[in-house]
């Protein structure tokens, strides 16, 4: 017993080296512009099985600790309630993961407890809230000291976001308000994406999808949506919803890595996020890693990460 707690410790304290020396991945990436690296984001990231609806596996924290760094979430009305911002696929009577604030909270103690890693936040704002409004909720919670404010055409290296301490992009993809929230960035006028709807293997392209009206693609960053839906009605309703069983042939490393490939030749730039439904099956954290050029994080440290987090 003694044994198994000595290399516990040892495992802790080495992973709490590795961890403090790397930027998003690795320390090659920490002189690296924020807009010249690839991260992993989680379509959907709250959406957690077993619900119908589900697009992931696991909760958000551990996402980010197996080195998720781009969340997804969507604005809904809560049920009784318009005013109130709830996390919810499409409507909250399908699936509900809860108050805005909650899940904000949870991301800043971990960006607390990781200093050395910059995470981003993409908002789906299906139902139109103001600016101030998603404000409002970020406001309630404890994140606000983590907020990076864009204000150049230039993006600073992982490295002096760090350094300042800002180290929290959020985008919101509609209702945007440059001059009440400055923060909350217009996600199409800095990020386009590929097409989404995609609904077998074989459809992944790498055509402009959404972007802003006026904004040029070329040297913008870009989402490659790498993720198969499926519909569900109820009524009136149709609901897109993700097949869990397609991602065994979608998360592979030859499927990720092609759609990759061919992005990186139409637009002469590697996809800054590689979106994906339940991430930990298949090869994404790896197909990520060899696009930044780092290696991967051994699953050796992800499973001593994960047992720290329970002893702690």
């Amino acid at each position: 017993m003694h044994r198994i707690l000595i290399l516990l410790l040892c495992g802790f304290q080495w992973i709490s080296t590795v961890v403090n020396a790397e930027c998003n991945g690795g320390i090659d990436l920490c002189n690296r512009s924020y807009s010249d690296i690839t991260q992993l984001i989680t379509h959907d990231s709250y959406a957690l099985t077993p619900n119908i609806a589900a697009t992931q596996d696991y909760n958000i924290i551990d996402q980010l600790n197996d080195g998720v760094r781009g969340i997804k979430l969507s604005a809904v009305p809560s049920i009784g309630n318009p005013e109130v911002i709830h996390l919810c696929h499409t409507f909250c009577g399908v699936l509900d993961a809860g108050l805005v604030s909650d899940t904000l909270n949870n991301i800043s103690q971990w960006l607390k407890n990781n200093p050395k890693e910059v995470v981003t936040i993409m908002w789906n704002n299906l139902y139109n809230f103001k600016a101030t409004q998603l404000a409002a909720a970020y406001e309630a919670s404890e994140i606000m000291p983590y907020i990076y404010l864009h204000n150049s055409t230039a993006w600073p290296t992982l490295q002096e976001m760090i350094d300042t301490d800002k180290r929290l992009v959020s985008f919101v993809d509609a209702e945007a308000d440059a001059a009440q929230v400055p923060w909350l960035l217009d996600q199409f006028s800095h990020v386009f994406e590929t097409p989404y709807d995609n609904v077998d293997v074989d459809s992944f392209d790498c055509n402009v999808d959404r972007i802003a009206k006026d904004a040029e693609p070329h040297g913008m960053m870009y989402v490659m949506n790498h993720f198969i839906y499926g519909v569900i009605e109820m009524g009136a309703l149709k609901i897109e919803i993700p097949f869990k069983e397609k991602a065994i042939s979608t998360n592979t490393k030859e499927s990720i890595t092609k759609h990759a490939s061919n992005c990186t030749s139409v637009f002469q730039k590697k996809p800054n996020f590689v979106e994906v439904d339940f991430y930990t099956i298949g090869d994404a954290l790896s197909v990520v890693s060899d696009l930044n050029g780092v290696p991967p994080t051994p699953l050796v440290v992800l499973f001593f990460m994960k047992v720290k987090t329970i002893v702690d």
